[in-house]
């Protein structure tokens, strides 16, 4: 057989279905269950990132202290349960594949970025599957906060706010004309950043961020990453 004979065997071979499929996703396709399982199970890139996921997943928790270990496998459920939803419905009105293969993406992207070596300080980018927080320090020495969040299957809410922050007591307090009396604190508990907001005393709606769309929030657990 000659060497074109060969490549055109070895392309038929390489390049089938059947092929990409024997990538492995982190779980068992014999006992793939729901759409999502079937339809990662069905595509070799999809699997591959689906087992790459559960790996830096996998080394990010068991590297973590157990209090932010723990606040990533909630954030990883949540990628979970809004993943399954938006294959079910895409919210942009994309294919149910190429939904999948966006939010897979995206969350690997976050899954690889996590940095692993404890963190000093408020300063470095930090993010969770609802958004991130950038503090960066100014030459006056202060620390520039800049934040922002999205409902992570269809943004039917947005948090934006931007604030300088000072450090008081060993947490970070923003002051910023965005929170309209609400106070947004900062603290280092292990590895994570925990943002925390409080309303205003006497508020009417302690929901009602001024900073976010109906129902959002952005507090919550963040995590260090490294970003370009």
């Amino acid at each position: 057989m000659n060497r074109l004979a060969n490549g055109m065997m070895l392309c038929v071979v390489l390049c089938s279905p059947a092929a990409w499929a024997a990538s492995k996703p982190s779980f068992d396709c014999a006992k793939a269950r729901t759409a999502v399982e079937k339809a990662i199970c069905a595509d070799g890139g999809l699997a591959e990132q689906d087992a790459s996921i559960a790996r830096h997943f996998s080394k990010a928790r068991m590297t973590f202290d157990p209090a932010t270990g723990k606040a990533l496998t909630e954030d990883q459920r949540w990628f979970v349960k809004v993943r399954d939803e938006a294959y079910a419905s895409p919210p942009g009105g994309d294919a149910p594949q190429k939904e999948l293969a966006d939010r897979l993406k995206y969350r690997d992207a976050f899954m690889t970025s996590l940095v692993l070596k404890r963190r000093q300080g408020f300063e470095g980018d930090w993010e969770n599957l609802a958004g991130g927080i950038s503090i960066k320090r100014q030459p006056d020495g202060s620390l520039a906060f800049d934040g922002s969040a999205a409902h992570p299957e269809n943004g039917r809410w947005v948090c934006d706010v931007r604030g300088v922050g000072a450090v008081k007591n060993n947490a970070l307090v923003v002051e910023t004309v965005d929170a309209e009396g609400w106070s947004l604190t900062l603290s280092r508990k292990g590895y994570g950043l925990v943002l925390a907001e409080i309303p205003p005393a006497g508020a009417a709606d302690a929901a009602g961020r001024p900073y976010c769309g109906l129902n959002g929030a952005l507090g919550g657990v963040y995590y260090p990453v490294s970003r370009p």
